[in-house]
């Protein structure tokens, strides 16, 4: 189920306390858009995806919370695809095959219906931590560089066909 509401009586500080009380409660997932009402004021706009026999306790909390007068509920078909956390053991290398940093992270595997993998994403901590101990060997290595790496270099893995992308010379 997905429930809706928009508040504009709440301070910015208050949303992320409130998302966490929200997934606390049972919450699946919450998404806060922020907005504005028809008489200019800040809004923010709650999606927030609950079973079915939640769906009482968490409009209660709104209510209580953040004086919501009403709460939508969208019936809301969804399809939902089985992962697995599996740790990956990694290992960076200069180009001249020298070990730079060695270390290991959680990568969220996607698999569809026949147990292909989809997508691999690498848990946000573990890549948080494991940029900071690659900045600290003074590799200069982006954050967002690291992602892919990790998340392409899994996926191969687990992939039976493999492919590369060559960028060629003029």
């Amino acid at each position: 189920m997905l429930l809706m509401t928009n508040v504009d009586n709440i301070y910015a500080d208050q949303v992320p306390y409130l998302i966490e009380q929200l997934m606390d409660k049972g919450a699946k997932n919450v998404h806060v858009v922020n907005a504005m009402t028809k008489k200019g004021r800040q809004e923010y706009i709650f999606f927030i995806d609950v079973r079915q026999e939640m769906v009482s306790q968490v409009s209660r909390f709104l209510a209580s919370e953040i004086g919501t007068l009403g709460v939508r509920i969208i019936q809301a078909d969804h399809i939902s695809y089985d992962y697995f956390l599996e740790t990956v053991k990694l290992s960076l290398h200069d180009n001249k095959e020298n070990v730079v940093w060695q270390g290991s992270v959680q990568v969220k595997i996607i698999r569809d219906d026949s147990g292909s993998p989809l997508s691999a994403r690498v848990e946000y901590e573990d890549l948080k931590a494991t940029a900071k101990a690659i900045d600290a060997t003074e590799a200069e290595i982006s954050f967002y560089e690291l992602k892919q790496m990790i998340e392409n270099e899994a996926l191969k893995k687990l992939r039976k066909t493999e492919y590369a992308i060559r960028i060629e010379d003029d």
